[in-house]
């Protein structure tokens, strides 16, 4: 359910929410397995969307629905892959951190 205030906040959640990604994932099946191969294109236009959508949006905070900057970044002390990305709202002062992991190293070696 969206919230009049939190919109694009509750939009991008109910965009990347799991289950209706297995929902439309079900649906898409049916229509592609027994209906017609055609709506493989259709399909891939709407999951595009959703995600182009979820992109656009960005990160937002869950008590005022502003964007989230990113403030710092530091790497993990025990794992030299792993990055810790800290999301700060200017408006109220929510913060959150995200865990990356990524590869480093010249061509990627672990």
């Amino acid at each position: 359910m969206v919230r009049p205030d939190h919109r694009l906040y509750d939009l991008r959640e109910l965009l990347s929410s799991v289950r209706v990604m297995l929902l439309m994932l079900t649906v898409a099946s049916f229509f592609v397995l027994f209906v017609s191969f055609q709506f493989i294109y259709v399909f891939a236009l709407i999951f595009g969307t959703m995600f182009a959508i979820r992109g656009l949006i960005g990160r937002r905070c869950p008590k005022c629905d502003g964007a989230l900057k990113e403030t710092g970044a530091e790497r993990d002390k025990a794992n030299a892959f792993v990055m810790h990305i800290t999301w700060r709202c200017p408006r109220d002062g929510y913060e959150e951190k995200e865990q990356t992991k990524g590869d480093a190293g010249l061509f990627g070696v672990k």
